[in-house]
């Protein structure tokens, strides 16, 4: 509606723009506005719980990428975060972190990283890798009947553990499974469990020795078949191609490995076969040492290199 606009002349005077007052507006008018004005607020809530909701991971299914796993599948980890899915991706991504490392043997470590874009959890794995197994034999507790007093005694069962570099077990496996890696023998009255961490002192000293034959003499560690660390300073390695063990010391690891390994590649299988043919022959053979006589003996048992300078063949004499 437009407004006549009024010149009134004044005598004498200038001339002046004369504006009629706005007129009221009909009741009609008013409610058009209210009803076009409710319409626009009202749009723009919705369009503001769309954009919110848009960002809320509690109201949204989440999908999962992996990267960096080679044992699990996005299912698996479904079904280790199983129910409590939404509270804890939501909480934090430092309690994913720690659930999954606590239910899921293999892995090391993870990140967690969300994006509201492609409405994903994006998961990255470093995963722990098979170094060694363990034979635990398994000791039980029995009361004497007399003195009443508790005794460790050997159970005839024994269980097999595959380990990672830093002996936390991975899984429980069958003799036939990963049968190529070293064998670290150890036992206890308490059964290692799948996830969590062996500190025995047996245990860690195999794989101190595991570890260092594969970086001083990585030939000789190729064929070590088991490691028995039981007592320290006659620490029990099974080598492939030698008949019997070789016996370290737990403060001469190096030096030990470094003989064994030597000996190996002057092929000391050859020795042995050459001096018990040389013992067959001469059953009876006797050196002198002052007034005593010294019997070689029949059979050679060990392989000693528990000492710096020196190697010798251990056996029983009779």
């Amino acid at each position: 509606m437009k407004l006549k606009k009024v010149r009134r002349q004044k005598k004498g005077g200038t001339s002046h723009r004369i504006f009629k007052p706005r007129q009221v507006r009909p009741s009609k008018y008013r409610a058009r506005r209210m009803f076009v004005l409710g319409t626009l607020v009202v749009t723009l809530l919705f369009l503001g719980k769309i954009v919110l909701g848009f960002f809320d991971f509690e109201r949204v299914q989440v999908s999962i990428a992996l990267f960096g796993n080679s044992h699990y599948t996005e299912g698996q980890i479904y079904n280790v975060l199983g129910e409590n899915l939404d509270n804890i991706v939501t909480d934090s991504e430092v309690q994913t972190v720690t659930y999954l490392k606590e239910n899921l043997s293999y892995i090391e470590d993870a990140h967690v990283s969300r994006s509201f874009v492609k409405r994903q959890l994006t998961i990255e794995i470093t995963e722990r890798e098979p170094f060694a197994r363990v034979n635990h034999i398994i000791l039980e507790k029995t009361k004497s009947e007399k003195t009443s007093q508790e005794r460790v005694g050997r159970k005839s069962k024994n269980e097999l553990f595959l380990i990672n570099e830093d002996g936390y077990v991975l899984e429980s496996i069958t003799p036939e499974k990963y049968n190529h890696m070293t064998l670290i023998l150890d036992e206890g009255i308490q059964v290692p469990k799948v996830g969590k961490q062996i500190n025995t002192s047996t245990t860690q000293l195999g794989i101190h020795t595991l570890k260092l034959a594969m970086s001083r003499e990585p030939e000789l560690a190729k064929y070590m078949k088991t490691i028995d660390a039981r007592v320290s300073q006659q620490i029990k390695i099974d080598i492939e191609s030698l008949p019997i063990p070789v016996w370290i010391a737990a403060d001469l690891i190096e030096t030990g490995l470094y003989h064994a390994g030597l000996f190996v590649q002057q092929r000391g299988h050859l020795i042995f076969q050459r001096e018990r043919q040389m013992l067959k022959t001469n059953s009876l053979t006797k050196t002198r040492a002052g007034n005593k006589d010294i019997l070689l003996p029949k059979k050679y048992t060990y392989l000693d290199a528990r000492y710096e300078d020196t190697l010798y063949l251990g056996g029983e004499s009779k």
